[in-house]
């Protein structure tokens, strides 16, 4: 089978500010700590580095100008049907499952977009490039649209540049294997021989240079809104909130929200030169949701009492019995809790699914939640 085993450094660090009081038992003293929990932001299972000054600016050029915010709601409505089952099809090809959100990039699960030079489907593929994989294009058939042949074919097409960049330059990673599928192979394989392997230093067109940069904002978005939604004030995922207004899923115009960018920038910012820690493991901590909120809204605050010590990098060890209030937002029919430990920490229902359903919310009296931690090495704390 073929094996990717690329371990190349995406690297990118959010320091999220954390406010925390930790009961000591015992003495039974209670203080407040102002610390920083470290935001890791990882591509295709490797830490990205914005502690480098120029991913710091190109990650801001790209939060700034080219993600997609306005259009949220719908989009995500859109990657709810098709998301589960794209990773489906990266598994079967080898591929890592944080390319699901590629398509979200090219089209927004748009199955007949179509670009002005002629790539199309959800996978925005061209002519020439389908015909060469097999698919019939002519006619009056396009194959780019079936959603199981074009997924089949953007999949052979990720494996096979990376393929081809260890046979024609001897090594390969995620960043320029994804650069090429918006580039070319070819293209890409000319930069690696005059530039080298770190796709984050090379100088290439606009497009492709910005291209990885978007899946990981995208990325970002969609698996930690509980964190933004927090910072930003009200749910991006929500139609009826904040600035987002109702629009048509088929709506492919977009623009940028500059209160949702703004915030993010400041998290970006005040990490530029910080290094990530090395994460060892991840543990799962017992605790329960104080339920029965008959009336809850995006924002509301929600208590959590954990059932066993927690220790965290930043925070400490809080001991079980520990209560502390965290404010909830509705995502998709679930609840994610925004815990103020940046990804470090993240509440499970007991199947260890992200959040808890929003109908046990309001009527179980007790919910009995996991949660996540990172377990972080100790010469990692600053």
């Amino acid at each position: 089978m073929f094996q990717l085993c690329s371990r190349y450094g995406a690297l990118a660090t959010f320091w999220i500010p954390l406010w925390r009081k930790l009961c000591i038992a015992g003495s039974l003293m209670c203080f407040t700590s102002a610390l920083c929990a470290q935001h890791i932001i990882t591509f295709c299972g490797e830490p990205v580095p914005i502690n480098h000054q120029y991913v710091q600016d190109k990650l801001i050029n790209v939060i700034k100008k080219q993600v997609n915010v306005v259009n949220l709601p719908s989009l995500r409505q859109r990657a709810n049907l098709y998301l589960p089952i794209v990773e489906r099809y990266l598994v079967a090809y080898g591929l890592h499952t944080d390319l699901k959100y590629l398509p979200i990039v090219e089209s927004g699960f748009l199955t007949k977009a179509e670009s002005g030079v002629g790539a199309k489907g959800i996978w925005q593929i061209m002519p020439a490039t389908a015909r060469g994989y097999g698919l019939a294009v002519g006619n009056g058939i396009d194959e780019r649209e079936d959603f199981d042949k074009a997924t089949r074919t953007a999949c052979t097409l990720i494996r096979d540049n990376y393929k081809m960049l260890i046979r024609f330059v001897g090594g390969a990673n995620w960043p320029l294997a994804i650069a090429a599928y918006n580039f070319g192979i070819g293209n890409i394989v000319n930069n690696v021989k005059r530039q080298g392997f770190n796709y984050f230093n090379m100088k290439l067109n606009p497009e492709t240079g910005l291209y990885v940069y978007k899946i990981i904002a995208v990325k970002e978005l969609f698996e930690y809104p509980e964190i933004y939604n927090s910072k930003f004030g009200y749910n991006v995922f929500n139609p009826n909130a904040g600035r987002n207004k109702k629009v048509d899923p088929r709506k492919m115009e977009v623009e940028n929200d500059p209160d949702l960018l703004k915030e993010i920038e400041k998290e970006v910012l005040k990490n530029k030169d910080k290094a990530p820690p090395k994460i060892v493991r991840e543990e799962y901590i017992l605790a329960h949701v104080e339920g029965a909120m008959k009336n809850f809204q995006d924002g509301d605050i929600v208590d959590i009492v954990l059932d066993e010590d927690l220790k965290t990098r930043k925070s400490g060890l809080s001991f079980s019995g520990y209560k502390f209030g965290v404010k909830g937002w509705i995502i998709d029919d679930r609840v994610f809790f925004d815990l103020g430990y940046g990804h470090d920490v993240t509440l499970l229902d007991t199947n260890k699914e992200k959040g808890v359903p929003l109908t046990e919310l309001l009527s179980e009296k007790r919910i009995d939640v996991l949660l996540k931690n990172i377990v972080y090495a100790k010469e990692s704390t600053p």
